[in-house]
């Protein structure tokens, strides 16, 4: 008598099943996921950086169109306040291209870029998501303190920065 001895080994000759199917695209979606998410948040980040530091820079260009004011006045001969629209705190707006103070109305209007020039405007160019406020209160005789509040809009979220100094009647 012969004993055939059967094996149960299958040899395997079809492709992957699909399990092993679904672990690939996983590992394939989360290890394209991750840089992608990051790549993302990278770009985010830039551009608010970007906006945080124009923002900065109109603010520091209000508190300088002030003290030049206050240096012209003091060349001229007049008060050293002439020009500044109110010395009270309430809102005024100031072009850096025509150096023209206006009081506003309540919200000050949104600030244009003119390309062209390079100068941030209120008369010509694109319009911005950047709004500049000023307000001067008089401390006493020979002393104001400004305020220059940048509002702007990055992505959906409504930001703003302001920036105070005292400036003094140096003559």
């Amino acid at each position: 008598m012969q004993f055939f001895k059967r094996t149960s080994k299958r040899v395997r000759t079809q492709g992957f099943t699909l399990i092993e199917t679904l672990v690939a695209i996983i590992i394939l979606t989360v290890a394209i996921a991750g840089p992608l998410t990051i790549a993302s948040k990278s770009l985010s980040s830039a551009l608010l950086a970007r906006d945080q530091i124009t923002a900065f820079f109109l603010a520091q260009e209000g508190v300088e169109l002030v003290r030049n004011t206050r240096d012209t006045n003091s060349l001229t001969g007049n008060p050293w306040l002439s020009g500044i629209p109110n010395t009270s705190g309430g809102p005024f707006s100031v072009d850096g291209k025509t150096l023209v103070m206006s009081t506003c109305s309540g919200v000050c209007p949104y600030l244009k870029y003119d390309e062209a020039s390079g100068f941030y405007t209120y008369a010509s160019g694109e319009d911005t998501d950047f709004r500049r406020t000023l307000s001067v209160v008089e401390i006493n005789p020979n002393e104001v303190e400004i305020a220059v509040t940048v509002e702007w809009v990055t992505g959906i979220y409504d930001r703003s920065f302001t920036i105070r100094e005292h400036i003094l009647d140096w003559q």
